[in-house]
């Protein structure tokens, strides 16, 4: 038997689980996997730094983007990348796509305005 911790699926990667940098250290946490389910596309990862609740995401640390190709492994509950501490310290944010974003028809012109003001001013929430 085989003490290598099984590799998984990306589908079940979940928030908080830990991030690990090439080089062993610990980052950070997942704070959302970027892709498409039914089409089985993995496009990456949204981390956070500090791991600290989800207001402080928007504000302090905003969530950094981890592109598919730097993910070295899957395990349950760790995820280990093929950058290095430092290179991770470089990270971009991760930026919601626009197709995320759905209006309904329906939505009043204050919940569209509210949506806007969001958009632009940096607390929008679809990510």
């Amino acid at each position: 038997m085989s003490d290598e911790p099984t590799t998984v699926s990306w589908k079940v990667i979940e928030p908080k689980w830990k991030v690990l940098s090439a080089d062993g250290n610990e980052i950070g946490q997942v704070y959302l996997t970027v892709g498409d389910e039914n089409a089985d596309i993995f496009d990456g990862l949204a981390i956070t730094h500090h791991g600290g609740p989800a207001l402080l995401h928007d504000y302090t640390d905003r969530p950094r983007y981890v592109s598919a190709d730097q993910v070295a492994s899957i395990q349950v509950g760790v995820v280990r990348l093929t950058i290095t501490d430092e290179e991770s310290r470089h990270l971009p944010e991760h930026q919601a796509p626009e197709s995320a974003e759905i209006l309904p028809e329906s939505a009043s012109l204050v919940e569209r305005i509210e949506t806007d003001i969001e958009k632009h001013s940096g607390g929008h929430r679809t990510y």
